[in-house]
């Protein structure tokens, strides 16, 4: 009877409420983990929420010792939420690793992954022995092992196939090349290979997504390795690469399928950044519409329309200064090509010779040196001064945000943003004349009601937009209509409203404290 009142106590200590300091009450059963942080004691529940607790982590390690198990100095963790178990990859210094090992190399740990929360529990050497005997476990040294980068891929649904032999091959050694893609080449695959692979959760039939990301992946991981060729044409022709690997393994193609490929490439570079469009060696159809300039490359004269092309090129010429000429929101493509020649003309020592970003991580846990350049971060020497030609509305105010975003983001510090065209090009009387209406919408007991063919979504941007310029009156109207109806029009001027003098004289007065010695040009 003793015996049965201690295990009922026990089950029932999961159920035994727990108070936070601040009054909280939360259950065992809730809680995926306890750590220590700035010196006290905090419990995390599965929905992530943090609850500093009154006692210490040994209070607790004591209170609920069946249930929870402490395996680092400031971890105890759930055991019935201990899903898997991995090597570790520390990501920062542990100061208490090397006191706790006295100097011996750490061989036993790993890391644990827990229900309910996507952080990994580090598990230290001289924590381990309880956890080894209680899973029935003698050492971790054969678990799989997973560096913060084979996690992406694996959360990505990325298969990294051959990578062993691929860091191996030789891309001058033709023969070996050839065994190696008659191995691990994904658009050879079978039917029965393919599906093994990528095969729709629940059904006999391939997902074509996860299919796209891998051989996406596998190109760009053969063209960095030299044993494929980049390609000598637009987006689309690698989208015919991945077309008849798709009519092979699906029962048919659809009309959905290339949107799929291109929000799926678009995914891998833009959102996960594991490679640039660059890489794949895809045409740059904005080449002809920019330039680097001679003297003063770090000054960048832009405008959102190609029509101002011949303009601008004269501006930036005669100046020295390099120029863009956009076709509406800047395309990625394009600004890596234009990001990395201006990073050849102002720090030509720290370009590739290969041309090609070391955006991923691949090689780095496999042994060998990742690139120097890293471009999350500025390599530039010098920073860039952007000075912009852009509509006075959303849009083109949007479109200067990406080009400036555009630049940081392939490694470039833009210290300067200038706009070239603003309410101050324009007199009172002008802006009367040349403004032109962006969106209207309705106000009905102060609710907002867009006027078709406005959205919501575009209503709300330009009332955003018209409230970052101050709620400037010359820019809105409201006027009353016969029934009642209260309708509001924010109003946008054209670029091409502002006389190109003034312009030129506004470009040569913003640009010049960046001109060498004060120099100016006649232009």
């Amino acid at each position: 009877m003793e015996e049965i009142e201690v295990r009922l106590k026990k089950i029932l200590q999961l159920e035994k409420a727990i108070k936070s300091k601040n009054d909280e009450i939360i259950f065992p059963k809730d809680i995926v983990y306890f750590t220590l942080s700035e010196g006290s004691c905090w419990a995390v529940t599965e929905n992530g929420k943090e609850f500093e607790l009154a006692s210490s982590l040994a209070f607790y390690e004591k209170l609920l010792k069946d249930y929870f198990l402490k395996v680092h100095r400031a971890y105890l963790v759930s055991l019935d939420r201990i899903e898997g178990f991995y090597k570790r990859y520390p990501l920062e210094k542990e100061e208490d690793l090397e006191e706790v090992t006295r100097g011996k190399k750490v061989s036993d740990e790993c890391e644990l992954a827990l229900r309910g929360t996507s952080k990994r529990i580090p598990v230290t050497d001289v924590y381990s022995n309880k956890l080894k005997k209680l899973f029935g476990l003698r050492n971790f040294s054969y678990l799989m092992p997973e560096h913060p980068h084979d996690k992406k891929l694996r959360l990505m649904g990325l298969i990294d196939f051959g990578w062993r032999e691929l860091d191996a091959l030789e891309a001058d050694d033709l023969k070996a090349v050839e065994n190696f893609k008659k191995k691990w080449d994904i658009k050879l695959f079978s039917q029965k290979r393919m599906l093994s692979y990528f095969r729709q959760y629940g059904a006999k039939i391939l997902n074509k997504k996860r299919a796209i990301k891998n051989i996406i992946y596998q190109l760009f991981r053969w063209i960095k390795k030299g044993i494929e060729p980049k390609s000598d044409g637009n987006i689309r022709s690698l989208w015919y690469k991945v077309k008849t690997v798709l009519a092979r393994h699906s029962n048919a193609l659809t009309s959905s399928d290339v949107d799929t490929f291109y929000s799926t490439l678009q995914e891998m570079v833009e959102v996960e950044h594991l490679f640039r469009y660059k890489d794949f060696g895809f045409m740059d159809m904005n080449e002809p519409y920019r330039g680097i300039g001679a003297k003063f490359p770090e000054i960048v004269l832009a405008s959102e329309k190609r029509g101002h092309y011949i303009f601008i090129r004269r501006l930036a010429n005669e100046a020295g200064v390099s120029f863009v000429c956009m076709n509406g929101e800047p395309a990625v493509l394009s600004l890596e090509y234009f990001s990395d020649d201006l990073k050849r003309a102002l720090e030509p020592e720290q370009e590739n010779t290969n041309g090609s970003a070391e955006t991923d991580n691949t090689s780095m846990h496999r042994g060998k040196k990742r690139n120097k350049r890293d471009f999350e971060k500025s390599v530039s020497g010098k920073s860039l001064t952007v000075l912009c030609i852009s509509d006075v509305d959303p849009a083109g105010y949007s479109i200067e945000n990406s080009l400036v975003s555009g630049l940081r983001r392939n490694g470039h510090q833009v210290d300067k943003v200038v706009k070239l065209v603003d309410l101050s090009n324009f007199t009172d009387e002008e802006i009367e004349i040349v403004r032109y209406p962006v969106v209207s919408y309705e106000l009905k007991d102060n609710n907002i009601i867009p006027v078709a063919p406005a959205t919501m979504s575009q209503v709300t941007k330009g009332r955003q937009w018209w409230e970052s310029l101050g709620c400037d009156k010359r820019l809105i109207s409201e006027k009353t209509m016969a029934d009642g109806r209260r309708v509001v029009t924010i109003y946008g001027i054209e670029s091409d409203a502002a006389d190109r003098e003034q312009i030129k004289e506004k470009f040569l007065k913003e640009a010049g404290a960046s001109f060498k010695r004060g120099k100016r040009y006649k232009l």
